[in-house]
């Protein structure tokens, strides 16, 4: 019970620092944006892959999209939330568990007494007036499980209010020095706070589900969510092999299967010896596979006369330290209509 116990406080604390991770470098990039005029962002944009800062807390190293930072964000909350609900959930079993254990052993004890003080009155006849009164008190010991839950849980507060009470000296030495960015003004009682999706949020504006390609031979068409975003980016998720989704299908169900089930210890699992998946890997797909500057990128659609008259072209110039590159991927969607409608919000974008 004490290894489940501190395997659940150990999943909460790692779930909590994924959020400060993620709202320091939310923070920072929105920062860095904010005092900026448009030129000077067009300018981080465009060198955005060139001897950029290695920032511990950024989703992916040298990009400046704040909807990458803002959406990892959102999803750390949200990790937290539902690892808070579940952690909730398994601990108000264990304390549950510590009755039941309680009264089996409070139970057990009184049965080895009165068993051990009956086999004194046989050994010890000549002292009945002993034997009478403790035997009695025994047997008259109360057993009623209301009794024995509430000892146990007038244990469990007043444990956990000393824990409060070290947490608290702790902080106010913490407040003095340390303040948390952004946050003035919020009731840190309220707790496990909900965010919107970030599909919702205002620095995205276009998502779909299509297809890319590389230009290598041996490339082949694979199914991806495509995020355009105010920032002038173009953020590509490879969705995971067990998704059964094809072009056209919902950005949302698209998106949610980026997001693995959120798993926390429990007492069968620490029984069984299950490991449980540390939570810097429940973000593994939520980070953009590929990242295009779309104000360095050039988009062509092919004619409708074409074979393929659904697929457009996506040419990125890259500034490389001895030559000027270029990255290339095609796209295809289910329809010419959305291909066309897609291609125009490209270019909008840039």
């Amino acid at each position: 019970m004490e290894k489940l116990g501190d395997s659940i406080m150990h999943e909460l604390e790692m779930a909590e620092e994924e959020v400060c991770s993620a709202w320091l470098a939310y923070y920072n990039k929105a920062m860095e944006f904010c005092g900026s005029s448009a030129s000077d962002i067009k300018t981080k944009q465009a060198g955005a892959r060139v001897g950029a800062p290695v920032d511990p807390n950024a989703v992916v190293h040298g990009c400046t999209d704040v909807w990458v930072d803002e959406m990892r964000y959102r999803m750390a909350v949200a990790f937290l939330s539902s690892v808070w609900e579940k952690c909730s959930s398994e601990l108000s079993k264990l304390f549950l568990s510590m009755k039941d254990a309680e009264c089996n052993r409070r139970n057990r004890i009184k049965e080895l007494l009165i068993k051990a003080t009956q086999r004194q009155e046989r050994l010890w006849l000549g002292l009945p007036g002993v034997v009478t009164p403790i035997l009695k008190d025994l047997i008259e010991w109360p057993m009623e499980r209301k009794i024995v839950e509430d000892d146990v849980q007038s244990s469990i507060r007043a444990r956990a209010q000393s824990i409060q009470r070290d947490e608290t000296e702790h902080k106010k030495a913490d407040d003095s020095t340390v303040k948390a960015a952004g946050l003035t003004g919020v009731n840190m009682k309220d707790g496990n706070f909900e965010l919107s999706s970030p599909l919702v949020s205002d620095l995205m504006s276009r998502a779909k589900v299509i297809e890319k390609r590389g230009t290598g031979l041996m490339s082949t068409w694979k199914v991806t969510l495509a995020i355009v975003t105010e920032d002038c980016f173009l953020q590509l998720f490879d969705l995971p092999s067990s998704c059964k989704l094809h072009p056209g299908s919902a950005p949302e169900v698209a998106f949610q299967n980026l997001i693995p089930p959120v798993i926390v210890p429990s007492l069968e699992g620490i029984k069984g010896g299950i490991k449980i998946p540390s939570a810097k890997t429940w973000f593994d797909n939520l980070a953009p596979t590929e990242s295009f500057v779309l104000s360095n990128c050039t988009v062509s659609i092919k004619d409708v006369t074409a074979k393929d008259p659904n697929t457009f072209e996506l040419i990125e110039a890259l500034s490389g330290k001895m030559m000027a590159r270029t990255r290339k991927m095609q796209f295809r969607a289910v329809t010419r209509e959305e291909a066309v409608d897609f291609v125009e919000a490209l270019k909008k974008s840039k």
